[in-house]
């Protein structure tokens, strides 16, 4: 078992008792999480599963579906966001597009999915 989530798991339930008594089919709510830059998420109970008891601890893990962005100069789809300027509308850029960007290939981070994606220069799980 990943100790990480076991952890967080943990804590949730330390926190806030039953996980079930904070949180309702249909529900939204902010999470604010920092790693020297705070990151937050707008989250939302889509549905509600109760399952067969058991014995081991539960843990609970969600993977949203990739986003997908346009290149802002050809509309290919992205593969990189320049870091300088991505707080600005105009930050998504395909491998051809991004080579030729004006802030450099230096500034460039792979697009990823995670919400952290930009942060601090954050280039994903598998960097």
């Amino acid at each position: 078992m990943d100790t990480s989530l076991e952890l967080l798991s943990e804590r949730i339930l330390h926190v806030f008792g039953h996980i079930r008594q904070c949180l309702s089919e249909g529900l939204e709510f902010v999470h604010e999480y920092d790693f020297g830059s705070t990151t937050v998420l707008k989250l939302k109970v889509l549905a509600i599963h109760t399952g067969a008891k058991r014995k081991e601890k539960v843990i609970l893990m969600a993977r949203n579906l990739p986003p997908v962005f346009a290149c802002v100069e050809c509309g290919k789809q992205a593969t990189q966001l320049c870091g300088c300027c991505i707080y600005e509308e105009e930050a998504f850029y395909c491998d051809e597009c991004g080579a030729e960007h004006e802030c450099g290939e230096d500034m460039m981070l792979p697009v990823v999915n995670s919400p952290r994606m930009g942060v601090c220069g954050y280039c994903g799980e598998d960097a």
